[in-house]
């Protein structure tokens, strides 16, 4: 199980289940948002999700692919702890940042690298990781 908070602390979640794949993203959305080249996700079963703390706020914004993405974020200090696309509302893209600890961080290395066609040229690819130059969806 593992437990994520904002910044502040003032929200706590709680996610069960197994992570589904390890992503970077480097839409123009996850720049913006995360004020970075790029976020660091765990895609994640969303029945698994509980609240342990807090309220997040959301903020919905239709994506490039059509799709709406929900961010789900703290109203206080504005860390950003999960994102949900309409896609597939049994998922969560967990941003690794906000997970307490160091080993899913130490683990984060990327299955598949989303938008490579945005990653700054002075960025290196993930080796051994899959490229896409947009979006991608996972087999299962």
């Amino acid at each position: 199980m593992l437990e994520s908070s904002c910044l502040c602390g003032t929200n706590r979640l709680t996610f069960d289940g197994d992570i589904i794949v390890r992503m970077r993203c480097h839409c123009i959305d996850c720049r913006k948002f995360s004020g970075s080249t790029n976020t660091n996700n765990i895609l994640l079963p969303i029945a698994g999700l509980k609240i342990l703390q807090g309220t997040l706020r959301t903020y919905a914004k239709e994506a490039e692919t059509g799709n709406t993405m929900t961010s789900y974020f703290c109203g206080n200090c504005g860390s950003t702890l999960y994102r949900r696309s309409s896609f597939n509302d049994e998922v969560a893209a967990v941003m690794i940042g906000g997970i307490d600890g160091l080993q899913t961080i130490e683990n984060g290395r990327a299955d598949v690298e989303l938008y490579v066609k945005n990653r700054p040229s002075w960025m290196a690819a993930i080796q051994e990781a899959q490229q896409e130059q947009g979006t991608w969806l996972p087999k299962h």
